[in-house]
């Protein structure tokens, strides 16, 4: 059975990591790995095995789907208009229907191209997210000299087709770290949350979320005053759906986990967390959509000479964030370690993956569950590898953007993750993106279709998709 990669308290993980590469290109992480806590002593050791495991699977199955045929010319039945960004096309609402092909534009600089860098050690990172009004983006300056000092600037820039963008007023980074970045952009009922995470660099702990923002309509956004025990915590998640915002971490001491909740973005106030009738419960994720809260996580079993004697990988629901009830699994059970993921497809669905490992042969596992409910789950019993990466989404749709090589000749795999999991790849005609291997790491999916955005800003895309 194939295995995926367990990394620590990631929120919107691949975006995190991809972070975390970017910040090595510039020379701002050293000799010591960034990473977060485990539930047990060897789930950092799990989580590196299964990480060569998984990154040769994952590989193996995009190459397998990325032998494509050819770009087309056009997508079949596409009548959108495809034209370049310099003739200032008109892009109309993505079709409704199943997605089946994407008509790139390669529209340059249309991303605004503010702030800039100038000289010195200071470096531009670029983010790109979407919701269900248009698209969200921002430029963030690092000083690649070392993590004293502020923040150099974040500016926001906001577009309601992908291709128009238009940047608004830089947002409020007083003492904020120099490295901080934007990584996380959700909507929710009072409109978007941004949440910017500070990496510490080499030997400096887990990267963490600093600071929120909130913005009823991507162009004004407000710094949200936080309290006081969410500002001394280290806060690995923030997430929304329709019920409203979550956050998970830990307090300040650097054990005691906690959730936070919030109606509107701004008033945040601490959760109760659920409990077991035996053993210890250990957060490792948390979100909510229209079905509710979940939280995800394992269950610490009795403890023997050498520690733990068991974790059994768990699911939490709620209808409020206060009372929670434990899901059944199907298919789960005990192992020596287990690490559980808990991803939004969109808002009407829930994926949650887990990942075992068994002391005794040596050897790992991995199994997957969607829900609709947050309270029933069903497993998949042949899950595609693509699910392993990252799914991007808007709360209406899922989507999954991978390069399968370092080749920057070769096309990115883009495929649509449905409701119950089912993942199909989308054709791809026009200027077909090429980004090479790193700059992929900005890929949004919104009301037109989907944006990709290279590490610095310079380049955008903008896939218009055709239905069946």
């Amino acid at each position: 059975m194939r295995t995926i990669a367990a990394h620590n308290h990631r929120p919107r993980a691949g975006r995190l990591w991809r972070m975390a590469l970017g910040l090595v290109a510039v020379g701002l992480l050293g000799g010591c790995s960034v990473s977060g806590l485990s539930p047990s002593a060897s789930i950092e050791a799990t989580a590196s095995a299964s990480a060569s495991a998984s990154a040769e699977e994952t590989s193996t199955a995009v190459a397998t789907m990325s032998a494509l045929p050819s770009p087309l010319a056009r997508c079949p039945g596409n009548s959108a208009q495809t034209a370049t960004a310099s003739a200032a096309p008109s892009v109309v609402p993505a079709p409704a229907g199943a997605w089946t092909c994407l008509d790139w534009i390669a529209a340059g600089k249309a991303f605004p191209q503010t702030p800039t860098a100038g000289s010195g050690d200071l470096s531009v990172l670029a983010s790109v997210f979407g919701w269900s009004r248009g698209y969200v983006g921002f430029r963030s300056l690092v000083d690649t000299a070392g993590p004293d000092g502020s923040s150099a600037g974040i500016v926001a820039t906001s577009s309601p087709d992908g291709l128009h963008w238009t940047a608004t007023r830089p947002m409020d980074v007083s003492g904020l770290g120099v490295t901080d970045h934007m990584t996380t952009v959700v909507e929710g009922p009072a409109g978007l949350l941004a949440a910017s995470m500070y990496m510490p660099g080499a030997c400096g702990g887990p990267a963490s979320i600093d600071a929120l923002w909130i913005s009823p309509d991507g162009l004004t956004w407000t710094r949200v005053q936080l309290p006081d025990d969410f500002v001394s915590a280290s806060v690995y998640r923030v997430d929304a759906g329709s019920t409203g915002y979550i956050a998970e971490g830990t307090l300040k001491d650097g054990n005691t986990q906690a959730v936070w909740l919030s109606k509107d973005g701004r008033s945040w106030s601490r959760a109760a967390l659920p409990k077991a009738a035996i053993g210890e419960v250990i957060l490792q994720g948390a979100t909510d959509f229209s079905g509710g809260y979940v939280l995800s996580g394992a269950i610490r079993g009795d403890e023997g000479c050498g520690g733990y004697r068991y974790v059994t990988p768990s699911l939490w629901w709620s209808a409020d964030g206060q009372a929670w009830t434990r899901s059944k699994l199907n298919g789960a059970v005990p192992a020596s370690d287990s690490w559980m993921t808990l991803t939004r497809i969109s808002d009407r669905s829930l994926m949650a993956i887990a990942n075992e490992w068994d002391q005794t042969s040596q050897t790992s596992s991995e199994k997957v569950w969607f829900s609709t409910d947050g309270q029933s789950w069903n497993l998949v019993e042949a899950p595609s590898n693509l699910l392993g990466a990252d799914v991007i989404t808007d709360g209406k749709r899922g989507l999954i953007a991978v390069n399968p090589t370092t080749d920057e000749a070769a096309l990115p795999v883009i495929a649509m993750v449905g409701d119950d999991l089912s993942v199909s790849t989308l054709g791809q005609a026009g200027d077909v993106p090429r980004p090479g291997f790193l700059p992929i790491a900005n890929c949004a999916i919104g009301p037109s279709g989907v944006v990709m955005l290279n590490d610095d800003g310079s380049e955008l895309w903008l896939g218009v998709p055709a239905a069946s």
